[in-house]
């Protein structure tokens, strides 16, 4: 009988690592991607993880303070390096949509923005089509 119980336990344990596993999202590896896909002349600001958490999280959302007469570029990179099923959607103070880099049904990498008023900016990050649910973001800015 303790036998039996401690394979029924290792058996469970063995379950619950393997299924903690798979739903592991390494936003770090696509940072790195995204890091490089950032423009000569943009210094880095920060990074965004993205994890969908296997699809619980259909949106995940960041604030930034976006400087007036100051550039941003993002860029995003998720499970092929490209942005396929990522969509990130700059919206300003009042919550008006700006930038989306999901346009006609075509992926983009990211977007650059002239920020023409100092404030609080909503930065929103969702998933199209993907069953990926995971990647990540870097922001960088020039003057």
């Amino acid at each position: 009988m303790k036998r039996f119980l401690i394979f029924v336990c290792a058996l469970f344990a063995f379950a619950v690592a393997a299924d903690s596993a798979q739903a592991q999202c390494n936003a770090e590896l696509y940072n790195n991607m995204a890091l490089k896909k950032l423009a000569p002349g943009y210094t880095f600001v920060k990074s965004y993880r993205i994890d969908g958490k296997d699809g619980k999280r259909k949106k995940i959302e960041y604030t930034c303070v976006f400087s007036k007469d100051t550039s941003y570029m993002l860029r995003m990179a998720g499970k092929d390096g490209g942005p396929t099923g990522l969509v990130a959607t700059l919206f300003d103070t009042r919550r008006s949509q700006l930038f989306t880099s999901h346009v006609n049904g075509k992926f983009f990498d990211g977007w650059t923005y002239k920020c023409t008023s100092t404030g609080i900016y909503y930065l929103s990050f969702t998933f199209e089509g993907s069953k990926s649910y995971c990647g990540a973001a870097v922001l960088g800015f020039r003057r």
